[in-house]
């Protein structure tokens, strides 16, 4: 066995172990995810649904509740 072989297998193996590592991490804490508050899902502060919000540039901003 010449060197190429061990190496090549080494190359293998360190590539199988990245897809399984990606497929079986430990995955990290979601606060939406793990608990029942669904407060951070909304990403940005988006306004909760049933609410329109709309303005134009100098004019007030109209908040409308939409049934």
């Amino acid at each position: 066995m010449n060197w190429q072989t061990p190496v090549a297998l080494l190359i293998v193996a360190v590539t199988a172990f990245a897809f399984l590592w990606r497929q079986f991490r430990p995955r990290r804490f979601s606060l939406s995810r793990d608990t029942a508050c669904g407060c951070s899902s909304r990403p940005g502060g988006a306004t909760p649904p049933g609410y329109i919000v709309h303005g134009r540039r100098g004019e007030p901003q109209q908040i409308t509740l939409k049934p």
